[in-house]
């Protein structure tokens, strides 16, 4: 009986040590970070992307409109998708470190259709002396914003090549295959 104990006590031990380890070596792991709005028509696309990629094993946070709560999910190297309102034609896909993003975010008067996008987000960030992570953001241009969940045929055709960029956006970030957060609804 105390032998049982012991072997079980042993597993449990190793079971946390294997857990912890596990813990320690996901934090730097990079992630996808998906930006949007499901029912504002093109703005669900990088949301999509998201979904896609969480169902092939990549770790994503599905975030939705963080505004300013972004900076608590840019704590890793991360690949941060979202659909660009401005300076992008519809359905092309830009690609900027996310280091280079903030400035992107001065010349623009809002390079996301969000309140506060991703590039003001980090701006915030580096004022409030946070360090921007290593990673980078890929947009794709969009054109309707209003309400409904049907894409521009220029959105949904980009979709694959969105997919493609952010698979290899990970592997030069040392891609990751594990958990997914849903914080979008």
């Amino acid at each position: 009986m105390t032998r049982a104990r012991d072997v079980e006590a042993s597993r449990e031990g190793a079971r946390a040590t294997n857990e912890l380890g596990s813990l320690a070596t996901t934090a730097q792991r990079p992630r996808v970070v998906a930006l949007g709005n499901r029912f504002a028509s093109d703005d669900a696309a990088a949301l999509r992307i998201g979904e896609r990629l969480r169902d092939e094993g990549f770790e994503v946070v599905l975030a939705g409109r963080p505004g300013a709560g972004l900076l608590d999910l840019l704590d890793r190297p991360c690949v941060l998708l979202d659909v660009v309102r401005h300076g992008v034609a519809c359905g092309a896909l830009v690609e900027l470190p996310l280091a280079d993003l903030a400035q992107a975010a001065l010349a623009s008067p809002s390079v996301s259709s969000h309140d506060l996008g991703p590039g003001s987000a980090l701006r915030l960030g580096v004022a409030l002396g946070r360090p921007t992570p290593r990673g980078v953001f890929l947009g794709l241009g969009g054109r309707a914003f209003g309400p409904g969940e049907t894409l521009s045929p220029e959105v949904e055709s980009a979709l694959d090549a969105l997919a493609h960029a952010t698979r290899a956006a990970l592997a030069r970030l040392g891609d990751s295959t594990i958990e997914t957060t849903d914080t979008s609804t």
